[in-house]
């Protein structure tokens, strides 16, 4: 207990409420592992719970259908975590590795196990999530003392994407972990200058929240110009060769050096990352050449880029509230104005939207993360500010702005959780548990992961071949009689439509489910009739919860039966 005896006592207690907000619902999209087609998460882009370990196994055993979308980093740190359950599952003989190449994985209990390795990935990321607030609060204090680290702290933890990304296995939690840090050393630096032990804490972080997601790499693009600003007093007394100004610029640049080389597998599997880099370039070129089916592209022109800025704006707007953001900004112009050198702390976040606006020219939710993390500070010392100000006006709009956006903030994130822990997909599962027989015949599009938990003994079947969201699809009348020839040969006994992130907004289904298709199940062209829908309602419909970018907590799901006597030739 004296390590927790030493943490100041505001810090352990933001701490315990951010524990206490995120944990509900980490077990939330867990996959119920009846089949080999079932062991993967809800989450898009949610690893866990095989990713890791498969990640891991491929650096001795490479195979050619690797996932090359993220560096190793966080599969290193879940795959650490796994091994003191994975070790106590092969003492007690209920995992064999020998076996563990296909289903059932060497696991005499899969649908246990895969749980419970997810539960522990995904505590990994509430841990990572209650640290992001710990260390904003940690930064803040350095920068501007203990109020402004308390509010910090506070807006921090009620940012909209960390409740959702707390409690699964994405990296964007685990990266902006590492980069809290990172901001918390740079922010002792710009209060009481560059020190070796600094920049080599700066550096390490930085390097480890790069090597966890790239992306992340441009909060820190402004780094090099910052450290010269901080070593020049130093460069101007001593000149520019004095080796004492220049260690720990050297010692971060090593630091980085080596925490992204260890973490991204670039020293220990250097042709993975090589051709992780491939696949990141050709998704960005992808990405701005409007060829990603589920994600809007930005031309270069003025409309273009007014466009861009409001959907950017926007989501920052939907990360922090309207209200936060706003007074965000108005923190920026009145830190600059009053503590010009601790303003370079804003640095970071108008760095991190260029490449975001001239090079991606896309928006999304999570891209805005780790720029509201760095706005929340400012928005917070606004409302310290203001709170601080001789008039009384200022006192106390200051703080009912602060007041306003925190309370959002937190009923939205309230909102979701409630979203979560009844999403509809539990519900769905108990309907079927009473209908479903050994053998019944369910048939769905998309992926076969974000179906309701189902028994063994349902077998499932894809209607149509699925590539992945980021491709366009044909929806046609080949891919219809396509379709409509195979439920007359496979006779299934449900359909289950729910819709994933190839769904545009506000459309029920996967992309391959052609419209003619979706209308004729709901008019009972095709001898099905709708038997169930499953979406819970808001619990506060009246914060207006930001959707997050992919339709994953709370679907709708649509749930068709075969009909007794079905129209005549629709069999």
């Amino acid at each position: 207990m004296k390590p927790l005896a030493r943490i100041p006592g505001a810090a352990l207690l933001l701490g315990l409420i951010a524990f206490g907000l995120y944990l509900p619902g980490f077990w939330w999209g867990a996959p119920h592992a009846t089949a080999p087609d079932r062991v993967q998460s809800w989450g898009v882009d949610d690893g866990t719970p095989l990713q890791p370990l498969a990640d891991v196994h491929n650096i001795w055993r490479p195979k050619p259908d690797r996932n090359f979308g993220y560096p190793l980093m966080h599969s290193f740190v879940l795959t650490a975590a796994y091994s003191p359950y994975l070790g106590w599952l092969y003492v007690t003989g209920q995992f064999s590795p020998a076996d563990a190449a296909t289903y059932p994985f060497g696991l005499a209990d899969p649908v246990g196990a895969l749980r419970t390795l997810t539960l522990i990935g995904r505590l990994v990321s509430v841990l990572m999530g209650v640290g992001i607030v710990i260390a904003a609060w940690d930064a803040a204090r350095a920068l501007w003392g203990d109020r402004t680290a308390v509010a910090a702290g506070l807006a921090v933890m009620s940012l909209y994407p960390v409740f959702y990304y707390s409690r699964v296995g994405n990296p964007d939690v685990p990266s902006l972990f590492y980069a809290a840090i990172a901001l918390a050393a740079l922010a002792r630096s710009l209060r009481d200058g560059l020190t070796g032990r600094r920049a080599v804490c700066l550096g390490a972080f930085v390097g480890f929240a790069v090597a966890t997601k790239e992306s992340n790499a441009a909060l820190f693009l402004a780094l090099p110009p910052m450290l010269l600003y901080l070593i020049w007093p130093q460069l101007r007394l001593a000149g520019w060769l004095a080796w004492s100004a220049w260690k720990p610029v050297a010692l971060s640049a090593l630091a980085t050096f080596v925490a992204f080389g260890a973490g991204s597998g670039l020293f220990v599997d250097p042709q993975f990352y090589i051709r992780h880099i491939e696949f990141g370039r050709e998704r960005v070129q992808t990405l701005a050449a409007a060829n990603i089916a589920h994600v809007r592209s930005y031309p270069h022109t003025l409309e273009g880029h007014m466009e861009l800025a409001g959907v950017l704006w926007s989501y920052l707007a939907d990360c922090m509230t309207l209200a936060g953001l706003l007074l965000a900004v108005v923190g920026v112009v009145w830190v600059l104005r009053r503590e010009t050198r601790l303003a370079l702390f804003a640095l970071p976040a108008l760095v991190y939207l260029t490449p975001l606006f001239w090079v991606a020219r896309a928006g999304q939710l999570r891209y805005l993360f780790p720029a509201a993390l760095v706005l929340a500070f400012f928005a917070a010392r606004a409302v310290v500010l203001g709170w601080e100000s001789r008039r009384l006006v200022v006192r106390w709009a200051a703080l009912a702005a602060g007041v306003f956006a925190l309370s959002l903030g937190l009923l939205r994130g309230g909102d979701l959780t409630y979203a979560m822990i009844r999403d509809s997909r539990f519900a769905a599962a108990d309907w079927l548990a009473t209908r479903a027989h050994p053998g019944t015949k369910v048939e769905f599009f998309g992926e076969s992961a974000l179906l309701p938990p189902l028994s063994t003994a349902v077998e499932t079947t894809r209607s149509i071949a699925y590539r992945g969201a980021v491709y366009k699809h044909d929806a046609g009348p080949a891919a219809i009689e396509l379709i409509l020839s195979g439920w007359r040969e496979r006779r299934p006994d449900l359909i289950i439509l729910v819709p994933d992130h190839s769904s545009p907004p506000g459309v029920p289904h996967n992309i391959t489910c052609p419209p003619e298709i979706y209308r004729g199940l709901h008019d009972g062209t095709y001898g099905y009739q709708l038997a169930a829908r499953f979406e819970t309602p808001p619990l506060l419909p009246w914060v207006r919860r930001p959707r997050l970018d992919y339709p994953s907590v709370n679907p709708p799901v649509h749930i068709f039966a075969r009909a007794a006597a079905p129209p005549e030739g629709a069999q």
